[in-house]
């Protein structure tokens, strides 16, 4: 194996079995033969935690194969609209039972296309969603380059040793979770795989039994551990825990730094994006106390830029503007179609990030909001315009516009639809096609949406009426 996770351990936690060394190589040395069998091209792999999946992403990743990783209950509907725009070569999962598309044939390892699948660059490496299942979003394309600088990075900045230990407490086919696993690989650290769901008392078994030693969650997460007066000195093993996504609350914030604390643990804030290949900022431990509203420093080896609205660039203090990132992890460019696959680096190490932010005085990144149509819903990046055109899937007859006036819910405005069970309906139906919380959307009436002086939208005043449940006039 290469050096990319050679030295890690792997352990099933529901067997307790675990892989380390010759164990891991033969393991990932199957996985490989399994992977001879598919054709060249692009192979789309879902990806529930289980050794089988990591395994398999070892192997393709030793073999130079790139992966789309997907959400391991996406429906039907939504990979074949994949297979479609991307002309994969495959899909990667044994013991399929469905009847494969139209030109692709089932397999003892999955579906294969019975004709060349589209031509991939060189370079690519993953394929990974920017807005979790939603089959209209546009894929980031990473390269094998920014996995693994982006692994040492993290790797660096959180001080990882081959003594940790850590489960798997985020979704496999999102960029945190996927951070996780790489980080730890690159360390050689341990990981428990499991597929609990955080909130609940089995996951928990889990990390007390292995003595794991850090966590990682989106702060939506957070929120529903401290409703269930969850304390992470209730479980002595755990040394660092994580956080990225929306931003948390200052007092909570403040209670799990102050509980990890006193057991010598420490709580790190970051900040990042799947176009990053995952984290790009992570605030030191020792400042959480007096920089809680900042996200930290550039990971090593990168840097942090803003820019102005006159277009230049700036490290200046209280200076206002869209973020820039610099660095070896950013992604190679987007994918919306097979075409776009053979593309090469459309970015060079450069990411403007739609997010707005300002330095303080010693060049901590403070984050304002974001500059285009997107929102964070319980961690994950969500494309409005996907949302929208989910709810017109759903039954919206007249415009219909989303909006996010915070990180817990995304508003539907419906022109003319006035109906309280068809609003109830749209809710509920785009809530499962995004795969959030049935309360994380709500479709709201709206007699006539407004506009600007120019005939667009006014999302400003959509979004300000969202945050008062009051519809517009």
């Amino acid at each position: 194996m290469n050096s990319f996770g050679v030295q890690a351990r792997l352990i099933e936690a529901a067997s307790g079995r675990s892989w380390s060394g010759p164990g891991l190589e033969a393991y990932v040395h199957a996985m490989e033969n399994e992977l001879r069998t598919m054709p060249a091209g692009l192979l789309l792999l879902p990806a529930p935690w289980t050794i089988d999946t990591v395994c398999r992403y070892l192997a393709a990743f030793r073999q130079h194969r790139p992966l789309a990783l997907l959400d391991p209950q996406i429906d039907l509907g939504t990979l074949e609209e994949l297979i479609v725009r991307f002309e994969p070569a495959g899909l990667w999962q044994p013991g399929l039972e469905q009847l494969p598309p139209a030109g692709y044939r089932n397999t003892a390892h999955g579906w294969i296309r019975q004709t060349s699948a589209a031509a991939v660059s060189p370079d690519l490496a993953l394929l990974l969603t920017t807005s979790g299942s939603t089959g209209a979003a546009r894929m980031v394309r990473l390269s094998r380059q920014g996995v693994l600088a982006n692994a040492t990075a993290i790797v660096q900045a959180l001080g990882i040793t081959a003594q940790e230990i850590a489960p798997t407490s985020l979704p496999f086919h999102l960029g945190y979770g996927l951070s996780v696993l790489n980080s730890h690989l690159q360390a050689g650290a341990t990981l428990v795989v499991t597929a609990h769901p955080v909130i609940g008392g089995d996951f928990w078994a889990i990390v007390d039994a292995y003595r794991a030693t850090s966590f990682a969650a989106v702060s939506h997460t957070y929120e529903l551990l401290a409703r269930l007066r969850w304390t992470p000195s209730a479980h002595r093993s755990l040394r660092t825990l994580t956080q990225s996504g929306s931003r948390m609350r200052p007092d909570l914030i403040a209670q799990i730094a102050e509980d990890i604390g006193r057991e010598g643990g420490r709580f790190h804030l970051m900040y990042g994006q799947t176009e990053a290949t995952a984290r790009m900022a992570v605030l030191p431990a020792h400042r959480i106390a007096d920089k809680s509203t900042s996200v930290g420093l550039a990971v090593p080896g990168s840097r942090l830029s803003i820019r102005t609205e006159l277009g230049e660039e700036t490290c200046e203090p209280d200076l206002s503007g869209e973020v820039v990132f610099r660095g070896p992890s950013v992604m190679i460019g987007y994918a919306d179609s097979a075409a776009d696959l053979a593309r090469g680096d459309d970015q060079g190490g450069v990411l403007h990030t739609g997010d707005i932010g300002h330095f303080d005085h010693e060049g901590y990144l403070h984050l304002e909001g974001r500059l285009k149509r997107m929102a964070k819903l319980f961690g994950m990046r969500i494309n409005l315009d996907a949302v929208e055109r989910l709810a017109t899937e759903a039954g919206a007859e007249g415009p219909t516009v989303a909006v996010a006036p915070n990180d817990e819910v995304i508003v539907l405005w419906c022109e003319s639809e006035t109906e309280p069970g068809r609003l109830d309906t749209i809710s509920r139906q785009v809530a499962e096609r995004l795969r959030v919380n049935r309360h994380g959307v709500l479709a709201r009436s709206i007699e006539k949406l407004p506009l600007l002086c120019n005939g667009k939208i006014d999302y400003r005043a959509l979004t300000q009426a969202a945050a008062v449940s009051e519809a517009p006039r």
